[in-house]
C-alpha cells in the first residue's frame, strides 16, 4: 500500500512527532506520583534493555562495541547521555507539575537556540530571516519574565539541554539508536544503584504501590523507543530537514494535550508568548524550505 517512499518516510516521522507530543505527556501523568528521578531513572534502564533486546533482534550492535574504542565518542556521549537525562527529567517534571505548556515551548525554541550554538560554536550564517526568527523567540521568553516576574527556568532548561544534544551528538559519526543505547546504558550505571538503594530503603514505587504503577514505569523503556523507531525509520525515506519541520508536530500535540486534554489553565501572556514563537517557527520554516528548494534546484542542474 506504501509504495512511495517518500510517503512512507512522511508518515513513519509523523507516528514518531505525534506519539512524542500526544501519548507520551498523558503516559507520564499516570506517573506523577512518583517521584522525578525515580520516573528518570527507570526511564534509563529500561530503555536499554528495550533497545538492547530491539538491536540484537533487527539489527547488529557490533557499533556499540565500537563505541568503546574511541576516546571521543566516549567522551561527548556521556555529556549527552546526562544531557538527555536532565531533559527528561525537565520534561517529566513539567508533566507532574502540569506545566506541560512549558515544556511545549521549550521544544518550539529549540531550533532558534540551536540556530545561535551553530553561530558561536560551528561558525554557521545566520540568514536575516532566522535571525529575525531567533530576535522574535526572546522577545516571546523575555515577555514572560517580565509579565510572570520569575525566569522561565523551565522551558530555557528544556529548550537548551535539548540543543546542546543535538549540538554535541553532531560531532560524532553514530546511528542514532546505537548512541541512544550507549547514553542509556550510561544512565543505567547510575540509575541500578540507585534504583537498588530505594529497594534496601523500602522507597521504591515498582513494587510498594500498585501493578499499574509497576507496568507504567516498565514501560517507559518502550514509550521512549517506539518513537525513536519510526523518526529513524521516517529518516531513511525523506531529509532531515524535513523529519525537523515534522518534529513540531510533537510540541504542537503537547499545547493541544495541555489545555483540552490535562486541562491545564493557559495564561493570557502565555498565549501571546506562543504566538510571537509560532510566528518565529513559520519564518523558520520558510526560510529552511526556500533553502532546500535552492539546493535542489543546484543539484538539478549539475
Amino acid at each position: 500500500m506504501l509504495n512511495n517512499k517518500f510517503s512512507k518516510g512522511v508518515i513513519f516521522s509523523c507516528i514518531a512527532a505525534i506519539f512524542w507530543g500526544l501519548p507520551q505527556p498523558l503516559f507520564f501523568n499516570e506517573l506523577n506520583h512518583v517521584e522525578t528521578i525515580e520516573v528518570v531513572a527507570h526511564r534509563g534502564f529500561w530503555s536499554f534493555i528495550f533497545l538492547f533486546l530491539l538491536l540484537i533482534l533487527i539489527s547488529n550492535i557490533s557499533d556499540f562495541i565500537e563505541i568503546f574504542r574511541s576516546r571521543i565518542k566516549i567522551f561527548i556521549l556521556t555529556i549527552t547521555a546526562f544531557l538527555i537525562t536532565g531533559n527528561w527529567a525537565g520534561f517529566i517534571y513539567s508533566v507532574g507539575q502540569e506545566r506541560v505548556q512549558d515544556a511545549s515551548m521549550g521544544y518550539f525554541i529549540t531550533p532558534m537556540i540551536s540556530i545561535v550554538l551553530g553561530y558561536f560554536f560551528l561558525n554557521e550564517k545566520i540568514t536575516k530571516p532566522k535571525f529575525v526568527s531567533v530576535c522574535l523567540m526572546f522577545s516571546g521568553i523575555l515577555l514572560l519574565f517580565i509579565n510572570l516576574n520569575q525566569f522561565p527556568f523551565l522551558i530555557i532548561w528544556i529548550g537548551t539541554s535539548w540543543a546542546i544534544y543535538g549540538l554535541l551528538r553532531k560531532q560524532v559519526n553514530v546511528n542514532a539508536s546505537i548512541g541512544l543505547l550507549y547514553e542509556t546504558f550510561i544512565i543505567s550505571l547510575i540509575s541500578i544503584p540507585y534504583l537498588v538503594f530505594l529497594f534496601w530503603q523500602n522507597e521504591n514505587s515498582i513494587f510498594s504501590i500498585d501493578l499499574k504503577t509497576s507496568l507504567f514505569l516498565i514501560l517507559t523503556g518502550a514509550v521512549t523507543i517506539f518513537p525513536l523507531f519510526f523518526f529513524n525509520l521516517g529518516l531513511k525515506f525523506i531529509q532531515l530537514g524535513l523529519a525537523g519541520v515534522l518534529f513540531y508536530l510533537a510540541p504542537t500535540f503537547h499545547f493541544i494535550t495541555s489545555v483540552f486534554i490535562l486541562n491545564e489553565e493557559i495564561l493570557q501572556i502565555k498565549l501571546v508568548s506562543f504566538i510571537i514563537i509560532w510566528i518565529a517557527i513559520i519564518i523558520y520554516i520558510y526560510d529552511s524550505y526556500k533553502k532546500e528548494i535552492i539546493l535542489n534546484n543546484t543539484q538539478s542542474l549539475n
